[in-house]
Formats: structure tokens, C-alpha cells, sequence
């Protein structure tokens, strides 16, 4: 029903009326009964999930999947499927036999709340549906990259930066210290590997010279020793001391978001209603694994290398 044109109106009819309306049939097939949300219209979910794709780096590079809220374990392989030539003495093969390895799944919530004026939100000329997307795929999307990486696993999804190997030790960085961490990465892996690093580090590396002068990173291309380098502004800085992991280099395919449950929006028409104002409540069930900790290398900031 939430993919219908009717489910649309309703919802953001109801998203724009200053006082409660009573709840619609349309409405109620998609209301969270646990929490009284409502999830988000199909067509502007698609807009939402869009504009959260371009904050959220993760979301680019990473794998994303959808797991309910009632499945707990997920089954993740990595193994090199078996290929070889067949031939009418050979017609068998499957003797690689995959192995699986389980996930159990915890379940995050997180939440993201905004308002607007209520002469805006009842203004038929103001795009309410554009507003509060927007405003929520840009919040939103950045909580979900900084978790990505330096997330807890209690409060908040696992960051990958938690269990990514290390790949090199540094007193500091410099342009071998690169080198290093890119020839410590296993070359199955490193096939499909990227760097992420944040702005304070790039800027470094980007200004490194050679004893002529000359850039060590070629300012004329984005790639690093020939990968992709992607910023992060939730990545450490080197300057942060012993212990920071300024860079990190991987398959980030082996990086999964794990989404429980579809974003709902709750309108709260009383809580600001003495400031003239309607506010949004916005939340989304959600989890992060690193499937596979070898697909990962990080340079560590260490007093010793």
C-alpha cells in the first residue's frame, strides 16, 4: 500500500495539517504499531535513499543488504569459486566445497529529527515532501559513514576501523609508508581495494615532493599507486598521536550495511505547537559487519615501528 499514489497524499497531507487527523486505512498499512511511525512513501523513500547514497560514502563502495527484523544471523562466504575447462573425461568438478561463516545481527536505531515553520508546512506552494527528505538523507547518511568507521557495535554499528588488520606501523606518514601498506594488502584482495583517508591526510601526501621537486601523488588523476582514493571528514588524523589510523586500505565490499528495517517518520504537531512549529522524527533499524578482516589493512600511528 505505501507504494500507492493514495499512501503519497495521505502521508503528506497528514505531514502538512497543523493539529492530528484521524488515522487513515491508507495510513494504518503503513504505521509501526511499536512506535507509531509511519513508513516513508515508496517514491519518496527512492529520493531519500538517493540523496542518503551521496552523503554516506559506505553506501557507494560498500555492500548493502537487507536483512528483516526477525532474521538474526546472516551467512557470508568468502571463497574462490572453483573454474576449470570441461572435458568428456573430466565432466565433474565441484570439489571446492564453500564454507560459511555466520553473523549475528544486533539492531541500532537511529534517529534524526527536524521542524519547519507550521505557515511553511501548511503553504501548498512549499515543497514539505522535498524539505524534510532532504534535510534527513543529509543527517542521516553522515551518522551512518562516521559509524561505518569508527563505530562502537554497542551504540551504534561496528566500524571497520574496529577489526581491520594492520597492514604498517608509522612513526608518522610519509610517501613509503604508503608504499608499505599498499604491498601489505594480500593481492587477492588488493585487486579491488581503495584508500579512504580524510582531507588532512590527503592534503599531505598531495603535497609530498621527490628531491626535484617533483609531486609524489601526480596532482593530474585521483588514483593512488593506481586505486581510488575516497575522503572520509570521520577518518583520524595522524596529529591525534599513538594509536591514530590515519589511512586505511581494502575491499570495502567486505563491508556490509545491513538494513533491518525501512525509514519511518513520525510528525510530532504537538511538542513545538507553542513555537509555531511542526517538527519530524525520522528513524531507521540498522547494523554493520566487516565480513572479512583480511580484505582490510590500516597504517597505525606508533611511537616504535
Amino acid at each position: 500500500m505505501y507504494k500507492t499514489t493514495e499512501y503519497n497524499r495521505e502521508f503528506w497531507n497528514a505531514a502538512r495539517a497543523k493539529r492530528r487527523i484521524p488515522h487513515t486505512d491508507v495510513l494504518e498499512s503503513g504505521r509501526d504499531t511499536q512506535n507509531g511511525s509511519y513508513r516513508l512513501p515508496y517514491e519518496s523513500n527512492k529520493k531519500f535513499e538517493t540523496l542518503r547514497q551521496k552523503e554516506n560514502l559506505f553506501r557507494r563502495i560498500g555492500t548493502v543488504v537487507s536483512a528483516p527484523k526477525g532474521d538474526y544471523t546472516i551467512w557470508a562466504h568468502d571463497n574462490e569459486p572453483e573454474t576449470t575447462w570441461l572435458t568428456d573425461k573430466n565432466p565433474t568438478f565441484f570439489e571446492n566445497v564453500e564454507t560459511y561463516d555466520d553473523y549475528q545481527l544486533t539492531g541500532h536505531t537511529l534517529g534524526c529529527a527536524t521542524r519547519i515553520s507550521e505557515d511553511f508546512a501548511a503553504d501548498a506552494g512549499f515543497d514539505v515532501e522535498t524539505q524534510v527528505t532532504r534535510e534527513f538523507a543529509r543527517s542521516i547518511g553522515r551518522a551512518e559513514e562516521a559509524a561505518c568507521i569508527n563505530g562502537d557495535g554497542i551504540s551504534a554499528p561496528k566500524g571497520f576501523l574496529k577489526d581491520a588488520m594492520v597492514g604498517h606501523y608509522a612513526l608518522g606518514i610519509d610517501y613509503s609508508d604508503v608504499v608499505d601498506l599498499f604491498f601489505a594488502q594480500d593481492p587477492e584482495y588488493r585487486r579491488n581495494s581503495v584508500w579512504i583517508m580524510n582531507n588532512e591526510t590527503a592534503y599531505k601526501l598531495r603535497t609530498m615532493t621527490d628531491g626535484d621537486g617533483g609531486y609524489l601523488w601526480n596532482h593530474s588523476d585521483n588514483p593512488l599507486l593506481g586505486k581510488p582514493v575516497y575522503i572520509s571528514d570521520y577518518m583520524p588524523s595522524e596529529t591525534e598521536g599513538t594509536g591514530a589510523r590515519p589511512i586505511a586500505f581494502g575491499d570495502f565490499s567486505y563491508y556490509w550495511i545491513i538494513e533491518r528495517s525501512p525509514i519511518s517518520v513520525q510528525t510530532l504537531k504537538e511538542k513545538f505547537v507553542t513555537l509555531d512549529q511542526t517538527g519530524y522524527l525520522a528513524m531507521e533499524f540498522l547494523d554493520g559487519k566487516l565480513i572479512c578482516r583480511e580484505a582490510f589493512k590500516r597504517l597505525k600511528i606508533s611511537t616504535t615501528e
